[in-house]
């Protein structure tokens, strides 16, 4: 939901059927965007004298340019190595783990990219990711933590242990 007190909202319907919802904002602001999937997101086009919008996006795990900026969720994903060894970054809700760990200098196993495969089975311990776009694992997997980093967004910070693999064909799964 976007809110200015002093402009009117104008909606336009896209060619593509999709909806767009446009608003000038005047200092000082509110802005509240609810993003309903990682196929929906906010676009906010700030002038350089808005300086509010920012720091209210970044309040509500939004990022935002100075100029414009697909604004996104952001993150905390705690990586647990097969060792024990621990890394943390941020991960916008846009990008896959793998993607992001990769960006964060965290090198992770894979192999297709695609969810097609098991070598970046990992095991989500707490939090949530969306990995509706693999075609490997099974339910029962999934429902177990299982998770393929390749193709798993992000939905709340998460903590994952990686390297599972040999785990998914363990009799004690």
């Amino acid at each position: 939901m976007l809110r200015s007190s002093s402009s009117p909202l104008r909606e336009e319907n896209l060619l593509s059927g999709a909806k767009m919802t446009t608003v000038s904002l005047a200092s000082p602001c509110v802005v509240k965007v609810a993003i309903a999937n990682r196929f929906t997101s906010a676009i906010i086009k700030t002038p350089t004298s808005l300086g509010c919008a920012k720091s209210i996006s970044k309040s509500f795990g939004l990022k935002c340019s100075s100029s414009y900026g697909t604004s996104m969720a952001m993150y905390k994903v705690k990586l647990v190595g097969p060792n024990g060894e621990v890394n943390e970054f941020e991960a916008p809700d846009n990008k896959n783990i793998l993607e992001s760990a990769e960006e964060a200098g965290v090198e992770l196993p894979f192999c297709c990219r695609a969810g097609s495969c098991s070598i970046c089975a990992s095991k989500v311990v707490s939090g949530t990711v969306d990995q509706s776009d693999g075609i490997y694992l099974d339910e029962a997997q999934m429902d177990s933590g299982y998770m393929l980093t390749c193709v798993s967004y992000p939905r709340s910070d998460c903590e994952i242990h990686t390297h599972k693999e040999l785990d998914l064909y363990s009799p004690s799964q």
